[in-house]
């Protein structure tokens, strides 16, 4: 390679750099505010849940607790040979809870589980909520604690009334008496007691997490922006590696860099067109620059080789294959290249190499592109011949449908051949170029 052929690919390169660069120092504010104003609104969300919850937790234990707590005043009165069945005993105490604890009903079981006597709430006052209860308690549970843990549960009926369940084992010096339990009405003053308080705390919180954003903004700003600089950096620097290579290596085979961008061109497009995930685009971008890259490893007396090759000298040639491979193998953003490089020259119908794979055994990546790099081949000039028609090119195609090629991909390819030999093949460098670094920022920088 020629000193001016080496001071052209830096230059090309640091100018692709800059270019990057400016294109994404511009777009990287507003990724920012995106992320911020995500993030923010994220954080008041799970606060929000999370708050509404353990108070709503908070809120509903508070009240079974002192609803037990009463309960459980009445009750220590009596020895541990108390029996539940002795009505007249627990009767009044019974009464009391219902008036002082707002129950609509009361049931008590003995320790079989077996109802004992029940209470409804007599008078004026829950003669309304009593009618809801016995409308709804069919749908309420009735579930024997299996601890000595209390269980509870609030439902709402009719939409406005709330009503607390309370339902636990009653034990005396470790003895099981039965099971207690109770609904009562949660007056809506309490409620909305409640509610207020959710709602002040939701506010507090929400505001602290704005605030705290804002003053923390300028430093995850700077930090982010740093951080963004030298990912871009990284990247351009992984963009400018395989261009610059996939350069010298067509210098060094006698060929041009305008066939990398060419073929990478007619690649993109080619996949574009299948609707290929932008994932596998991009593999395809990075393998179609270095699909050659193992000839970095091939003498000159073979790969400049003016006659044919001997037995012996293809299958060293046919090396550059593994050698490529084993290239990038240990580079972690260029190892899916390798899908390109070890496959673009497998056949079809298996007679290729290194492996004769067959048919969609290889990659679909390496089949797109082993159809565009024949193509381009063949309609360009070289140091060996002239460029062929692009009607001989696809006749010469069409020869290796299902065989070289896979048909399916050969026959879209035809399809819109024509206007890519006319949309790429006959531009010139500078414009190949530009046309190239704007899809290789699509792809990778967007």
């Amino acid at each position: 390679m020629s000193n001016s052929q080496k001071k052209s690919i830096i230059y090309t390169t640091i100018k692709k750099l800059k270019s990057i660069m400016d294109i994404n120092s511009n777009n990287i504010v507003s990724s920012f505010f995106k992320r911020a104003l995500f993030s923010i609104i994220f954080i008041s969300i799970i606060s929000t849940i999370f708050i509404v919850n353990f108070q709503q937790y908070s809120f509903y234990k508070s009240l079974a607790d002192e609803i037990k707590t009463n309960v459980d005043s009445k009750l220590d009165k009596y020895n541990q040979n108390l029996k539940l069945s002795d009505m007249n005993i627990l009767r009044e105490d019974v009464k009391s809870l219902m008036k002082e604890l707002g129950f609509i009903t009361i049931e008590i079981y003995d320790s079989s589980k077996e109802g004992v006597f029940a209470f409804s709430s007599p008078g004026e006052r829950f003669a309304d909520k009593l009618k809801l209860i016995q409308e709804y308690y069919n749908f309420i549970k009735h579930e024997f604690p299996t601890s000595k843990k209390m269980s509870y549960d609030f439902f709402e009926v009719s939409n406005e009334h709330i009503f607390i369940q309370i339902f636990y084992p009653i034990y005396k010096s470790e003895k099981l008496l039965g099971y207690f339990e109770g609904i009562s009405y949660v007056e809506p003053i309490v409620v909305n007691r409640f509610k207020r308080g959710v709602f002040a705390t939701v506010t507090t919180v929400i505001l602290t997490i704005i605030i705290f954003s804002l003053l923390i903004f300028p430093l995850i700003y700077f930090a982010y922006k740093k951080l963004n600089a030298h990912r871009l950096e990284l990247l351009s620097s992984n963009i400018m590696m395989i261009t610059t290579l996939g350069d010298a290596i067509a210098l060094r085979d006698s060929d041009t860099n305008e066939h990398n961008y060419r073929v990478t061109l007619y690649a993109i497009k080619f996949a574009q067109s299948l609707n290929l995930e932008h994932e596998s685009i991009k593999v395809l971008i990075k393998g179609a620059f270095l699909h050659d890259v193992g000839k970095i490893g091939i003498s000159d007396n073979i790969l400049l080789k003016n006659g044919s090759l001997n037995e012996k000298e293809f299958e060293i040639m046919r090396s550059h294959v593994i050698k490529g491979v084993e290239l990038v193998n240990h580079n972690s953003w260029l190892e899916d290249a390798k899908d390109v490089i070890l496959y673009h020259h497998e056949r079809y119908d298996g007679s290729g190499y290194p492996n004769k794979v067959i048919g969609k055994e290889i990659p679909i990546t390496a089949r797109i592109f082993a159809i565009v790099d024949v193509f381009d081949a063949l309609t360009s000039k070289r140091p060996y011949k002239e460029p062929f028609s692009y009607e001989k090119s696809i006749e010469i195609l069409k020869d290796g449908y299902d065989k070289h090629f896979d048909g399916e991909l050969l026959n879209h390819f035809i399809k819109i051949s024509n206007k890519l030999y006319l949309d790429t093949g006959l531009k010139q460098k500078e414009e190949l170029k530009k046309e190239l670094d704007n899809l290789i920022k699509k792809y990778f920088l967007e």
